[in-house]
């Protein structure tokens, strides 16, 4: 990533101790979205869930990510250890955390919010599934914007059509998606 992209980055991200913050206004969860440097450029890690009944995100491609835990301390450190346990990398050492996005509530959990924290990986990673996970996966943003489109999708609402991209077999919708689009204007991928 050239300096001028990663500064652009770090211009639109908000500084760390802000996620504190929301720890006090709702039941808070965190997502890692771990970026590596490839020679076509960015590439975001994603992973599809393992369907279990009672989960929300049942089957979905999604970021590491999950519900804070008094015992983390902070949510930066949700975001490690769920990383660590969902895909199986720590970051301690092989990546620098940037900032992170704007909290914000997923579509079917309204009273959850969740703060997004963005890292570059310092060094090779190598992801694995966790017990979560069926897959993990890397993503290159670049390819996104070319691959957005709606799909059909079954919610707890109903079947609906909705904003979406698709990598290789993997479909990308929802809370995911909405934070893959932000991302895409702040790396400079789209307006």
């Amino acid at each position: 990533m050239s300096n001028a992209s990663l500064e652009r980055l770090r211009k639109f991200l908000l500084p760390l101790e802000l996620a504190e913050a929301e720890l006090k206004t709702k039941p808070a969860a965190a997502v890692m979205i771990l970026l590596r440097e490839e020679p076509d450029g960015l590439e975001v890690l994603l992973g599809e869930r393992r369907k279990r009944e009672g989960d929300p995100w049942s089957g979905q491609v999604g970021l590491p990510g999950g519900r804070h835990h008094a015992e983390d301390g902070t949510l930066l450190n949700t975001a490690i250890r769920e990383t660590r346990e969902e895909v199986g990398i720590d970051l301690n050492g092989r990546a620098e955390v940037l900032g992170h996005m704007a909290p914000r509530a997923p579509g079917n959990k309204p009273e959850l919010l969740v703060v997004p924290f963005v890292a570059l990986a310092s060094a090779p990673v190598e992801p694995t599934p966790g017990p979560e996970m069926t897959a993990v996966f890397w993503t290159p943003l670049a390819q996104l914007p070319p691959a957005q489109g709606k799909t059909l999708v079954p919610t707890i609402l109903g079947e609906l059509l909705v904003p979406s991209y698709t990598h290789r077999e993997w479909l990308i919708w929802g809370f995911t998606y909405r934070v893959l689009e932000e991302l895409l204007v702040f790396v400079g991928l789209s307006a």
